[in-house]
Parts: C-alpha cells; sequence; structure tokens
C-alpha cells in the first residue's frame, strides 16, 4: 500500500484541480465564461469508454481524490464531465480513436476540438 507523501508531482495535481474545482464553483455562481458547445461536449463525454459514474454524476474516470496519481489518456482526469465540458480552457484527453490527444499552441487532437473544426 503506498504513503501520500507530497511530491512536486502530486502537489501540482492537487492545485490544478482546486482550480478547477473552483473555477466550475464560480461558473455556477455565473462569474466566469462558459463553453459554448458545452452541451454538444458533454454529449460526447456521456459515450466515453472512461466515464465512471458515482452518486448520479458522470465523472472522466474515477473521481479525482480517488485516483490522485493518474496516466489522463487511461484514467481519465477525475473531473466531473459536466463542469469539464462547459470550462472553455479544458480538453479531452483521449482523441476521436481512442489515443493520448496531442495538445499544443498551436493545435489540439483532442474529441472536442477536432468537433468544432469539422464544423
Amino acid at each position: 500500500m503506498s504513503t501520500l507523501t507530497a511530491t512536486p508531482q502530486r502537489v501540482r495535481r492537487l492545485t490544478a484541480a482546486l482550480y478547477r474545482f473552483g473555477s466550475a464553483r464560480l461558473r455556477r455562481l455565473g462569474v466566469g465564461e462558459t463553453h459554448p458547445d458545452w452541451q454538444k461536449r458533454a454529449e460526447i463525454c456521456e459515450y466515453c469508454p472512461m466515464r465512471v459514474i458515482r452518486c448520479g454524476v458522470s465523472y472522466c474516470g474515477k473521481p479525482f481524490l480517488q485516483l490522485i496519481d493518474r496516466e489522463e489518456s487511461i484514467d481519465g482526469c477525475g473531473c466531473p464531465c459536466r463542469d469539464k465540458a462547459k470550462s472553455p480552457s479544458e480538453h479531452c484527453p483521449i482523441d476521436r480513436r481512442g489515443q493520448p490527444a496531442r495538445h499544443s499552441a498551436s493545435d489540439c487532437s483532442c474529441k472536442w476540438c477536432r468537433l468544432s473544426s469539422a464544423g
């Protein structure tokens, strides 16, 4: 059984998750931007093989605190799908073929970005 040690990578993941959680809460209050096609993005998540349902909420993989050390393209990111889809800065961790998505400053191969570039 592994112990919870505060490695720099784990602290980075926890900080990023806390930021995403806070951003989602602010969006629920009407503060901040919401992606214009969030409903299409959330619908794509509903058919994803990584999707997990806990307490009536769809997650991208197991909820974050149930699996902190993860490979996002295999385990998902652990965020609620609906909140993730609403965020304009989030990307799907996989492409249309189920392979890890490639993100760069000029291009992204994730399912969501390919959806918006296809029409």
